[in-house]
């Protein structure tokens, strides 16, 4: 996680720390929650504290293997938890092999890595979209494409280059019709 980020994110913590101190204060949670929350360590407990509270109730609901497999986790997988949904947190669990494990890892982090790194949007909304079904979308261009040509092609004017033929390659020689190339002139146009 990079350092901007987690100076945000330490930020936000600090500002949240006590509505969600107040929060376990006022006897808000079933009484199942306070059990869980009251056998977690101080360490925890005050990392748990600084959560939203979509990713609390996200927390609550997992089982105890879960939540145990969540705090087993280093700072760089415990970031990138929240970035998955239930069923993605679940998979990463159940592989049984650390190599294959490790590699899945490996894998969420290096997107994660990617989403913040490559989008400050992303980074300054993280806290609120991280604890909802990520969709990656292509951000491909669409053109519109003129309808298919009916029939045969007329041959191309001196104003007019789209859904027409060459001069040459419709068999007209003489003045004025050039023969095409037959390599390509220079450098792409891409370059």
């Amino acid at each position: 996680m990079n350092k901007t980020l987690l100076a945000a994110a330490t930020a936000l913590s600090m500002i949240s720390v006590p509505v969600m101190a107040d929060h376990h204060e006022s006897g808000e949670m079933t009484a199942d929650q306070q059990m869980m929350y009251d056998e977690l360590s101080p360490a925890d407990r005050a990392e748990f504290d600084t959560y939203t509270a979509d990713q609390q109730t996200m927390y609550f609901g997992w089982n105890d293997a879960l939540r145990g497999y969540y705090w087993s986790l280093n700072d760089e997988q415990q970031d990138a938890w929240w970035y998955l949904n239930d069923e993605q947190r679940a998979t990463i669990f159940q592989i049984q092999a650390p190599e294959q494990r490790a590699a899945a890892w490996n894998s969420v982090i290096a997107q994660v890595s990617e989403l913040e790194d490559g989008n400050a949007t992303t980074q300054q909304t993280a806290a609120t979209t991280s604890t909802t079904d990520m969709r990656f979308v292509s951000n491909a261009v669409v053109q519109d494409a003129p309808a298919p040509h009916q029939g045969e092609y007329p041959v191309c004017e001196s104003d007019a280059d789209d859904n027409c033929i060459n001069a040459w390659a419709a068999g007209q020689r003489g003045p004025g019709v050039d023969r095409p190339l037959d390599y390509w002139p220079g450098e792409p146009a891409s370059s």
